[in-house]
């Protein structure tokens, strides 16, 4: 260093010098881990020491460098965009008064900042020129600042759709970060590569890109990278998993005080909440996000949130139960929502928000739709033009849904339908990327404003057949059984190993009290593991192709083959239970559609059922209580065939095709069909494609007793003797390893053993075996199928009903895999009462006889002998 005109400064001068510099570079790298407030801190000593040193080169280097970084701090703080873009004007000018024109990193230094600043606030023109103008001199730009100007020019190409010149710039940060040895810039760079395959629709290599980032860089959790995160899991379907990710980066960004990263987040969850149906708190975020916004200044970003507002408040008027009752009031909302739409719709267009602008549009023209001002419906549906299929998921099944209501307004009914079609194709296409079973489903919430429009035209058009084929296009989207695998990788063996046994040596836990700290500890610790799981089945990239549909067409001819069955799919809709009746009639088909009354009342008779079913099922519970509840279930099961007798009355057997939680209504437990075959199929396709399938070769069993059960090993070698070359485990050989085994394999397989549905994370629904819980997750479908598994474990049968509709469970996993049919309990069944059906059932199938009429008869012989109700389930189809 060398004071211009005088001497070379002392060592202690220079010692000092480096010292401040190297607290500038510390400030860097806070700045780089969002946290501004502690670079502030430490930059401003720094530039006020700097004011005691004499002028030279590196002093006017060090002390713009201070500089810049302060502005970004601030900038992060408190945002006024206005007021730090005229800070860096000033430093410019005082840059090179104080000498430091010298420095040739001055000016791409300043240039990559204004293009932050700009790109930050929502202002990507200005972004652009101002990165390109840093990039264009990066042979003149320290490491540092030419990798910063690469990160943000790849995230402003993104953000702008130019996924090519995003990877090369992101590419090319990397590769020059590495380098230098920036190791944050690499771990930003990588995770916004990872960003960049979710913009391209590639969500499982989004993540699987993400977690690596993340996994290079040692320290806690990024919030920006958990926001990024969450925001795939949002488009993916995983509304409650986005949800809590973004209130964890929410919690990081508020200690750091970024406000602009904390709105962004508000926002994201404005939109969880949004498809949850929670509009008090969509709302809310989305006014808070927004308060945010005008604050810093960035008036970009306000205007996104109130596009956001826009949405809510149409969703709401949409909803029958919050909308206003007045016709006169209604009209006069939606009128005001039109309004709104088309000024946003400008205000975006001006501000170079296309999307934005879009989705303004498509509001504001709901809101005519549901004024019906639109006598040039047609006009407006050619204007709209194609769905861009780079458009996020939720924009296009928006887009889709518009397009159906203004070709309905227009007369053209077929093309409505058309436009429906095209978007559960769509969401299907968007679902058949993940080779995740619990991402596949959870798209599915995507999809429910699309299905009601979808069953509304065909209710409409008075046809049983149209609104069969609706049920059908839903469950092929929500309910699809393409075949998923779960991971097999070293990693996600392990993790399955430790929750196995950290489960299985705390099997006494549960006694003891909710606070006690040994079970709460057990809890968290499982619950790390099963969502660490979870995580890694979501890097997997699935199989393209639509699921096939189940018609009614396909099923008239399939009911030949089968004289003696009645399909009845159940659906609903509008709060109301519709129920389409298709017969074989001698072969004729003939089918019927039926109004079943409301859904609220069967959904409540189902619900007290179930809870009745488990007080009834506990001997701990006092008998008085068990006597209260066994005729509160005799009432509730009354009230449910009261309801459905004149469609579910056949002495035939009965196929109920029906999802969600009309998939868990006991339909084979009512008084109508006790004695009857009654099947419970998630759709008429996977009855179709089950349904007597049985090949001519012999039938072979395969049987596994669990440990803790009086009588399951006794019942699995009653069983076997029934059948020839039976094979039994039992005991230690028992495992889950061979247990997985014998569900790959094709023919009958009895498991007798503990069963244990988890509600809040049904994938780990398990049987416990010799070596601990086989668990829902690991049930491998890469193989063969057996064409019947019989469940002799409680509760197994249930699901939980993820939002979207979607039913997810152990038995309801095994479906989706392959299996044809599925025998299980949607409540627990005692050892004796096990071992007397099942060996019942047995005998009956191994004389010939229909797994369903086989369970039909021998749990009504034991009621006729007992009068107590065994809650045993055939699902799927009756092989």
């Amino acid at each position: 260093m060398t004071v211009p005109g005088g001497r070379a400064p002392g060592r202690a001068t220079v010692d000092r010098l480096e010292r401040l510099s190297a607290a500038v570079d510390r400030a860097v790298v806070e700045n780089a881990e969002g946290r501004p407030a502690l670079a502030g801190r430490r930059l401003r000593p720094v530039l006020r020491l700097l004011d005691g040193f004499p002028p030279s080169d590196e002093v006017a280097r060090v002390r713009v460098r201070a500089a810049i970084e302060l502005v970004k701090s601030d900038y992060e703080k408190r945002g006024d965009v206005e007021a730090q873009l005229a800070r860096l004007a000033e430093l410019a000018a005082a840059a090179h008064a104080d000498g430091a024109s010298g420095w040739r990193g001055l000016e791409p230094a300043l240039a990559g900042l204004r293009g932050l600043i700009y790109l930050r606030s929502g202002r990507p023109e200005e972004s652009l020129h101002e990165l390109d103008d840093a990039l264009e001199r990066i042979q003149d730009a320290e490491a540092i600042d030419a990798c910063r100007a690469l990160l943000n020019r790849g995230v402003l190409h993104m953000d702008r759709g130019e996924l090519a010149s995003a990877r090369a710039d992101l590419t090319q940060c990397v590769e020059r970060a590495r380098a230098a040895g920036f190791a944050r810039l690499v771990f930003k760079a990588q995770h916004n590569l990872g960003y960049l395959e979710f913009l391209a629709g590639r969500l499982p290599l989004a993540l699987a890109r993400m977690e690596e980032a993340a996994r290079s860089l040692p320290g806690g959790t990024r919030a920006i990278a958990l926001l990024d995160r969450a925001r795939v899991l949002l488009e993916a379907g995983l509304v409650g998993v986005a949800d809590a990710t973004l209130a964890e980066a929410g919690e990081i960004f508020a200690a750091d005080r970024l406000g602009h990263d904390l709105a962004e987040s508000e926002l994201v969850r404005a939109e969880c909440a949004m498809l949850r149906g929670d509009v008090d708190q969509a709302r809310a975020l989305v006014a808070s996000a927004r308060r945010r916004f005008v604050r810093r200044g960035e008036e970009s970003w306000a205007v996104r949130a109130t596009v956001i507002g826009l949405q809510i408040d149409a969703a709401d008027l949409a909803r029958p139960t919050s909308a206003p009752t007045n016709d006169a009031a209604l009209y006069r909302a939606w009128a005001g929502l039109a309004a709104r739409a088309a000024r946003l719709e400008l205000l975006c267009l001006s501000s170079g928000r296309p999307v934005w602008a879009y989705v303004a549009s498509l509001v504001g023209l709901e809101a005519d739709l549901a004024r019906g001002q639109v006598p040039d419906a047609a006009e407006r549906l050619a204007a709209l033009g194609p769905v861009s299929h780079g458009d996020p998921i939720t924009v296009r099944l928006h887009g889709r849904r518009v397009r159906a209501l203004l070709a309905l307004a227009a007369g053209d009914r077929a093309r409505a339908v058309r436009h429906v079609k095209e978007g559960q194709s769509d969401l299907g296409g968007h679902r058949a990327g993940f080779g995740s079973l619990d991402l596949r489903t959870a798209a599915a919430v995507h999809g429910s404003r699309l299905a009601e429009l979808d069953m509304e035209l065909a209710l409409g058009s008075g046809k049983p057949a149209a609104v069969l084929d609706a049920a059908e296009r839903t469950r092929a989207v929500v309910g699809a059984v393409q075949r998923v695998n779960p991971p097999r990788d070293p990693e996600s063996a392990a993790l399955l190993a430790e929750l196995r046994q950290l489960l299985d040596g705390a099997r006494g836990i549960e006694s003891l009290p909710a606070a006690d700290p040994e079970r709460i500890s057990v809890r968290r610790d499982a619950l790390r593991l099963k969502q660490a799981i979870v995580a890694r089945s979501w890097h997997m990239e699935g199989r393209t192709g639509e699921e096939p549909i189940g018609t009614t067409r396909l099923l008239r001819a399939t009911l030949r083959q089968h004289p003696d069955t009645t399909v009845l799919d159940v659906a609903e809709h509008a709060g109301r239970l519709v129920a389409v009746r298709v017969e074989a009639d001698g072969g004729l088909g003939r089918v019927s559609l039926h109004d079943l009354g409301d859904a609220d009342r069967m959904r409540e008779a189902a619900r007290r059922v179930h809870a009745d079913l488990e007080v009834v099922a506990n001997t701990l519970v006092p008998l008085a209580l068990r006597g209260a509840a066994s005729r509160s279930l005799t009432r509730c099961l009354a009230e449910l065939d009261a309801q459905m007798s004149d469609v579910l009355r056949s002495s035939d057997q009965v196929v109920v095709v029906a999802g969600g939680w009309l998939g868990l209504v006991p339909w084979s437990m009512l008084d109508s069909r006790r004695g009857h075959p009654t099947v419970v199929a998630p759709s008429v396709h996977h009855w179709r494609t089950h349904a007597g399938s049985a090949s001519g070769a012999p039938l072979t069993l395969s049987a596994a007793a669990g440990p803790g059960l009086r009588h399951a090993a006794d019942e699995v070698r009653e069983i076997a003797r029934l059948w020839p070359h039976a094979t039994v485990l039992a005991g230690d050989d028992a495992t889950c390893a061979r247990t997985i085994e014998m569900l790959g394999a094709p023919g009958i397989v009895h498991l007798a053993a503990h069963g244990r549905h988890e509600p809040d994370n049904p994938l780990f629904s398990s049987v416990r075996m010799a070596d601990g819980p086989l668990f829902a997750h690991e049930l491998d479908a890469g193989g063969g199928a057996p064409g019947l598994v019989v469940l002799s474990c409680c509760e197994v049968g249930r699901a939980s009903v993820r939002p979207g509709g979607e039913a997810l469970g152990f038995a309801s996993v095994l479906l989706r895999g392959g299996v044809g049919c599925v025998v299980a309990a949607l409540a627990p069944v005692s050892d004796e009462v096990a071992l007397r059906v099942m060996t019942r059932v047995h005998t009956l199938l191994s004389g010939g006889h229909p797994v369903a009429q086989a369970l039909a008869t021998a749990t009504a012989e034991h009621y006729e002998d007992d009068g107590t109700i065994v809650p045993l389930v055939t699902f799927g189809a009756p092989v």
